[in-house]
């Protein structure tokens, strides 16, 4: 059970009366019954808070009671001095109480040396919601942890259901999330991000505690399995960013930040994912092991020694060591991973190139030791499409990545199932898609998602996402120059290019061959779009392009025309019969008199479900006010029933999206806005115990899923 289920069991059980009948645990080495939890206004006291952490720990199975003691006296200064009180003390031994009590009745030194070797965590309690946080943290989570002689500790401080985890960690006090602590391990008090509390996901289980205080200084990567590995636990963690420098310095110091490097990298990105899958796959299936070879299988491939790394030339025996473990890697995950590594080893990595060999030997290096599938999907989605994809993309491209924020909230209104055939015809880097196959519980098909690019590095990135998220088998093809807006996947899974003599005016299903055009259950997809990305044919060829979109003749504006409105028709006519949309436009699409036209044709072929205007900083600097368009395709008679009944519209102006947009040397960062309680001016926090993020997207999707419910039959089908 979770540790949210079981505060609301306790909850639940204890909440009316505000009596619990027994101590959980010993308090001071005793147990007492019938203990008062409200205060003088009959309310919740810090003694309900503390029971209801306590209760939790234990009943969801992280903790079992019999290391856990409550009101610990210890001693300060000399043995006349008066003793500290610890709220609450973990320990990693259930004989901890025979030596507390020694310590209590004789004062025994030994006892409390035990005591102190064996004390793996402390937990302070206070009823202030947040007010009292840094000078708790002064002046007893740091004082208290130190009272562990073990190298590692961690403080847990619950205040009023607000959580804060934090770690000792070579005799410093820090954040037990490592993205909270913003100068790393020499963060100060005021670098901890204090406003900010830790959700209960993170609470660390005994064993995993444990497992921390017994990591070996030396560690030997050639007997690691994924488990081994540590967990991604935010974008903005100083060690995961330092990781990303360092590879990146080291390729720019190699004249490798090019087109040949970018390609190493992604693909020593790929071997990294299928290394860690494999080792799951085996941990998961292989319940003992018979021989050390199947022990072997385990072992993670993907890691460099320090003498590897210290060779003097390629001839060094220790380098050729590393080279022939990352080729065996390379060939094994090959057969797997057709789609972003090729057939041969060499054909992208040259062995004997030491600008390679050093590219190569710098991201092993650096990433080897965090899990990437076990990690949060939206920090890995950040940490390789947000800061890698900045160093080997042109600006103007890279400024057009969508929010993730906005990609989860689209995704959960048009709700891709299972066996449906998804599509984003502008991919980019398959934000839409992978976060369709996450939202789905993976559930969904690789094989049935598409995607299609003109920007041949994007759809390496692409390949990459749907690795990370997926089996590595959604169909993602680059076309240059047009892209989508000539070529179509056909019932072959191939892209062919339409024909201006036999496909003008959206006649796209006219062919005088047995082709056919395939046809897409969802389309999701936020295309270029607004004045500064017009499409103002030139040549023949272009014109010719522009001429197969029946919006082409009806929208134009002068000799010009806004590209979401191509590709708004594009999206419209790639959909099945029945099949539903999600396309994020310029806001004058949806609004200004210029394209009318293009709002009267999309009403007269699609059934308008929702609307959502978003604020002038979604985007940041793109300058483009945008509206996302829900719609769905009905046969034309049953639309035009629809249209004769007035059907409703879900319409609503998004005003708070949870996040702003900084730009740091080109890399865009989308920094989270919490949203503020006003009576006492903390960061709220939402059931889980995570800070809640200021946004109205959350809210919209629970009300468009009401909303639903009292639409046609085909709505509520497509959309539940």
């Amino acid at each position: 059970m979770a540790f949210v289920d079981s505060k609301k069991k306790f909850d639940d059980k204890y909440y009316r009366n505000l009596k619990l009948e027994k101590f959980l645990v010993p308090v001071n080495g005793k147990y007492l019954e019938n203990i008062s939890l409200k205060d003088i206004k009959n309310k919740p006291s810090e003694e309900y808070y503390k029971w209801q952490f306590i209760f939790s720990l234990i009943d969801s199975g992280l903790y079992s009671k019999d290391f856990i003691g409550i009101e610990m006296h210890f001693p300060k200064g000399n043995k006349n001095s008066a003793p500290i009180k610890i709220d609450g003390c973990i320990f990693d031994n259930v004989i901890w109480r025979e030596h507390y009590d020694k310590w209590i009745k004789d004062k025994n030194d030994d006892s409390i040396d035990w005591l102190r070797n064996h004390l793996i965590a402390i937990i302070e309690f206070k009823k202030s919601d947040g007010k009292d946080i840094k000078k708790v943290f002064n002046s007893q989570i740091k004082a208290y942890t130190k009272e562990s002689e073990l190298p590692y500790c961690i403080g847990f401080y619950y205040d009023c259901e607000r959580l804060y985890l934090f770690q000792k960690k070579n005799e410093k006090v820090i954040r037990y999330d490592e993205s909270k602590n913003e100068k790393g391990e020499t963060s100060s008090i005021n670098d901890l991000s204090l406003e900010l509390t830790d959700g209960y996901n993170f609470i660390p289980s005994f064993q995993e505690l444990i497992n921390k205080i017994n990591k070996p200084l030396e560690i030997d990567r050639s007997k690691r399995t994924i488990n081994d590995l540590d967990l991604i636990t935010g974008i903005h963690s100083s060690q995961i960013n330092i990781a990303i420098s360092n590879i990146l310095k080291k390729m720019d110091k190699v004249s490798m930040v090019n087109e040949r490097g970018y390609e190493i990298l992604i693909q020593m990105l790929a071997l990294k994912i299928f290394d860690e899958k494999r080792s799951l796959k085996y941990t998961e299936n292989l319940k003992f092991y018979e021989t050390q070879e199947e022990q072997k299988k385990l072992d993670l491939l993907f890691y460099i020694n320090p003498s590897e790394k210290e060779y003097i030339s390629l001839n060094d025996k220790s380098i050729q060591e590393f080279i022939k473990r990352i080729r065996k890697l390379y060939n094994d995950a090959s057969v797997d991973y057709k789609v972003i590594l090729k057939e041969s080893d060499d054909e992208t990595m040259n062995w004997k190139n030491e600008s390679h060999i050093k590219t190569i030997s710098a991201i092993v290096e650096n990433l080897q030791d965090y899990s990437f599938i076990k990690s949060s999907k939206s920090d890995l989605y950040q940490l390789v499409f947000y800061r890698f994809a900045n160093e080997f993309t042109k600006v103007e491209k890279a400024q057009f990545v969508t929010p993730l924020r906005l990609i989860d909230f689209l995704v959960k209104i048009v709700n891709p199932k299972n066996g449906e055939k998804i599509i984003d015809p502008t991919v980019g880097i398959a934000d839409f898609l992978s976060m369709s196959y996450v939202n789905s519980n993976m559930t969904l098909d690789d094989k049935n998602i598409y995607g299609a690019d003109n920007d041949d590095q994007m759809i390496m990135l692409a390949k990459l996402n749907m690795l990370l998220n997926g089996d590595g088998n959604a169909i993602l093809e680059h076309k240059p120059d047009m892209g989508s807006l000539l070529y179509k996947f056909d019932n072959n899974k191939k892209l062919i290019p339409l024909n201006p003599e036999l496909h003008k005016n959206g006649n796209w299903d006219k062919w005088n061959d047995q082709t056919k055009l395939m046809k897409f259950d969802v389309v999701l997809t936020n295309p270029p779009f607004g004045d500064n990305r017009k499409f103002d044919p030139k040549t023949k060829r272009e014109k010719e392009v522009a001429e197969l979109y029946e919006l082409w003749e009806k929208s134009k504006y002068g000799n010009s025309i806004d590209l979401g409105i191509l590709f708004l028709e594009n999206a419209y006519r790639i959909l099945d019969e029945g099949g539903r949309m999600g396309i994020v436009l310029s806001n004058s699409i949806a609004s200004i008199d210029r394209w009318e036209n293009a709002r009267v044709w999309l009403m007269n072929n699609m059934r308008i479900v929702a609307i959502f205007d978003l604020p002038a900083n979604t985007f940041a600097d793109t300058g483009v006010n945008t509206t996302i368009i829900v719609a769905y395709k009905p046969n034309k008679k049953e639309l035009e029933k629809l249209k004769k009944d007035n059907y409703e519209i879900f319409a609503r102006n998004i005003r708070n999206i949870g996040y702003e947009v900084r730009t740091t040397n080109r890399v865009k960062n989308y920094i989270p806005i919490y949203k503020i309680d006003e009576k006492n001016f903390e960061v709220m926090i939402d059931k889980e115990g995570k800070p809640l993020l200021d946004e109205d997207f959350t809210k919209y999707i629970t009300e468009f899923k009401e909303w639903i419910k009292n639409q046609e039959k085909q709505l509520k089908e497509l959309f539940a």
